[in-house]
């Protein structure tokens, strides 16, 4: 009989035995990775969320707080346009700061690109400093000819807006006299002037920028930018959705009065004071989410299951050159 010392290797029921508790240790180290994997996708997904939307709602209400600012210029009527042929656009500079589409049908183009059915469109109309805070218009030698400060970067064929606070011409400059950087540079523009524009005028660049919904050529939404100068840019990945509500002083009191779309309702876009921005922001595939319902604030809700996580985000912002602050 050998001896039990001798004996070498393992029996059948001793193999079978180590191999279940092996496959059980490894399907819950499988387990845990799984989890610890979905977990990370929808903490990345919701990261990314988070920081689209906050970035979108941060440019949009920017963009709306700065909208209508015309200089001092007092109102539409002492705004006079010199250009020849002006575009849509530069023929309203003084009005029309805020503008929208509502829920624009199936084949609504803005540039080349196709806006999402159902989304609203957002247009800001507004203008910035033409010498980019480095410059100004000095008092003039010739009333004809405005002068500004050595540093201001304008240039010709800038379209600009000259305005204090009795009146405002638009004209486009034809050329500029001195070099930028050594001594006082002189605009030639050709136009009949309301008044010699001296230090207590600005010297402003109007612009238009178009909001909307498009797909973009990554896949998915995005928020894009449209400028009057025909220029689209995509801004924000992610964003499925827009809607705007306009708020209407309607008696003048500095008060919303009524929140409306851009529809035929809408007929006076001028008593605008106020905007309201619904963004629904979307995160790319495989976010781990089994379903999702939101609920936005007309109280539509809309349950999905395709895996990707979305967030609502809501903003209203005060247009502040117009009403009261």
């Amino acid at each position: 009989m050998p001896l039990l010392t001798r004996q070498r290797g393992l029996s059948l029921i001793e193999l079978m035995i180590g191999m279940l508790l092996s496959s059980l240790l490894l399907l819950g180290v499988l387990q845990v990775f799984q989890s610890n994997t979905s977990t990370s996708r929808t903490q990345t997904a919701l990261s990314r969320v988070q920081e689209s939307g906050r970035f979108a709602i941060d440019l949009l209400s920017k963009e709306i707080r700065a909208a209508d600012y015309w200089g001092c210029a007092p109102d539409e009527d002492s705004i006079v346009n010199s250009l020849t042929s002006p575009s849509a656009f530069f023929a309203s500079v003084g009005a029309d700061g805020v503008q929208g589409l509502n829920d624009v049908a199936t084949g609504q183009k803005i540039g080349t690109l196709d806006v999402v059915a159902g989304t609203d469109v957002l247009i800001i109309g507004s203008s910035i400093d033409a010498c980019g805070g480095v410059g100004r218009i000095v008092n003039p030698t010739n009333p004809l000819a405005p002068e500004v400060s050595a540093n201001c970067p304008i240039a010709a064929g800038d379209v600009v807006l000259i305005a204090n606070c009795r009146a405002g011409d638009v004209l486009a400059i034809t050329g500029v006299t001195g070099d930028l950087g050594a001594g006082n540079r002189v605009i030639s523009h050709g136009a009949t002037l309301q008044e010699a524009y001296g230090a207590d005028a600005k010297i402003l660049k109007p612009y238009q920028r178009t909001y909307f919904i498009a797909e973009s050529t990554a896949g998915g939404n995005s928020l894009f930018m449209r400028d009057e100068n025909d220029n689209t840019q995509e801004l924000v990945p992610g964003i499925e959705d827009m809607q705007v509500s306009y708020g209407r002083d309607t008696s003048g009191d500095g008060v919303v009065d009524i929140w409306q779309a851009a529809d035929g309702n809408l007929d006076n876009m001028a008593e605008v004071t106020a905007v309201k921005l619904q963004l629904l922001v979307t995160s790319e595939d495989g976010a781990g989410v089994a379903s999702q319902t939101v609920t936005e604030l007309d109280g539509t809700e809309t349950t999905y299951s395709d895996g990707q996580l979305r967030k609502l985000y809501v903003a209203s912002v005060k247009v502040r050159n117009r009403g009261s602050m």
